[in-house]
C-alpha cells in the first residue's frame, strides 16, 4: 500500500497532494517549491525561492526516512533555465563527490504565478523500509 508522505513545516499544495508517495521502498515526491512556509508566498528572490524549495526537499527525504545519496534522480523545473546557475552550487553542497550524484534533468516549464523552480525527485530506500 502507498504511504503518503507530509513534511512538517514546509509550504503545502493547493490541493490534496502529499510533499511524496512511498511504495515497496521507492519515494516519488510531487512537486517541491519555494513557497514561504509562514506566508504561503513565492519570494521574489530567485536564490531565496530556490533554496527553500531544497529546504522542502531536505524536510521530505527526512519524514520519508531517506537521505540525498537515496535519490536516484531528479527533475528541475523552471520557468527560464537562467536559474540553473543558482541551483548549482546547492547541488554541489548537497552531492560533493561526482561519483554519488543522482541524474538530473532541467526542464523549462511553465509554472504557477510567482514559481520560478520545483524539483522533482525519485529515490530508492530498499524494501526495508
Amino acid at each position: 500500500m502507498v504511504k503518503a508522505i507530509y513534511a512538517k513545516n514546509t509550504g503545502h499544495h493547493d490541493g490534496p497532494i502529499p510533499h511524496a508517495a512511498l511504495h515497496h521502498g521507492i519515494l516519488i515526491s510531487s512537486g517541491m517549491f519555494g513557497r514561504d512556509p509562514e506566508t504561503g508566498i513565492f519570494p521574489e528572490d530567485p536564490a531565496v525561492q530556490i533554496q527553500l524549495a531544497f529546504d522542502q526537499f531536505h524536510a521530505v527525504l527526512a519524514e520519508a526516512g531517506a537521505t540525498p545519496q537515496d535519490v536516484v534522480k531528479a527533475d528541475l523545473f523552471f520557468s527560464d533555465k537562467k536559474y540553473r546557475a543558482l541551483v548549482n552550487p546547492i547541488w554541489e553542497t548537497i552531492w560533493p563527490d561526482p561519483a554519488h550524484r543522482p541524474a538530473r534533468h532541467a526542464h523549462q516549464a511553465s509554472l504557477a504565478e510567482g514559481c520560478i523552480f520545483q524539483i522533482v525527485i525519485t529515490a530508492v530506500l530498499g524494501s526495508d523500509r
